[in-house]
């Protein structure tokens, strides 16, 4: 074989090999790619620490071991941290969903509660103590959420309710108090949030020490979150058709049919406990 003939096959041979390592080279490139933003997207923020400050404080009642969490909080600190840090806002590829947007700021809200109520000693009393009225325990105290201060009254407001426009939350975040609903043993997490909170809401408005019916004098009492919060539940009932409804309307939504209020009982309130709900 000529030297030219040999040296035109080994050009020819170098620019297949040269052609197949490029296309090796796009194909792991490729797969690279597609599995860095598989990881990322599945990334979400963990709320593993929380359920593991309420498993272990928490008992079924709902009643919280202030005490004792105050002497142990490594583990409730760096959930804190974690809720100071990151936020639907400041890392939104963390909440892909609207769900886990909510199930986040119901937990940090809940979250940032137990420290409040630790921060005051633990709180042995109430944290609604105070000229006005839980002003110092919602408003003047300041908490951070996502790198942005702001406070509880805020957070609950502006954030939870205004955005979410979901009256079951009023079933999920605590005030630390007595009246408050049932503050459950897990997190709130976005993959089961939905029925999660349905059963918050089931939860409370059948227990008796938030809704009591007197067939006698045909009069139904109830939290004072129903009148607190009005308006979040009859806006309920207007977006969901049915403009004019009441608060009674809403509730019956989560009673069982034989146990539907009729919906010309005079409404009545409860006296809100606002005991600390400690153990």
């Amino acid at each position: 074989m000529c030297h030219q003939h040999r040296y035109r096959i080994g050009i020819i041979m170098n620019t297949v090999i040269g052609r197949f390592d490029l296309a090796l080279l796009v194909m792991v490139l490729l797969i690279s790619v597609t599995w860095t933003s598989s990881s990322v997207a599945s990334e979400r923020f963990s709320h593993d620490d929380w359920t593991a400050v309420l498993q272990r404080f928490v008992d079924d009642k709902g009643f919280v071991d202030y005490q004792s969490l105050a002497s142990d909080r490594t583990v409730f600190d760096r959930y804190l941290a974690s809720v100071e840090q990151m936020s639907p806002v400041s890392d939104p590829q963390l909440f892909p969903t609207k769900a886990d947007a909510l199930a986040y700021y119901i937990n940090a809200y809940n979250a940032h509660v137990f420290n409040g109520v630790l921060e005051r000693g633990p709180e042995q009393k109430s944290i609604w103590r105070g000229l006005i009225s839980g002003f110092n325990f919602f408003v003047r105290m300041d908490i951070i959420v996502g790198g942005e201060e702001t406070n509880l009254k805020k957070l609950e407001d502006r954030t939870i309710r205004e955005d979410f426009k979901d009256p079951r939350i009023h079933a999920a975040i605590n005030c630390a108090s007595i009246s408050c609903p049932r503050l459950p043993r897990i997190a709130f997490e976005a993959d089961t949030l939905n029925d999660v909170l349905d059963g918050a809401m089931r939860e409370f408005v059948t227990a008796p020490t938030n809704v009591a019916t007197d067939a006698g004098k045909s009069m139904v009492m109830l939290s004072e979150i129903f009148d607190w919060f009005e308006s979040d539940f009859l806006e309920h009932e207007e977006r969901n058709g049915n403009a004019g409804g009441s608060v009674i309307d809403y509730i019956n939504r989560y009673r069982a049919a034989d146990a539907q209020i009729p919906d010309n009982y005079k409404v009545k309130y409860l006296r809100y406990d606002k005991g600390i709900n400690k153990q």
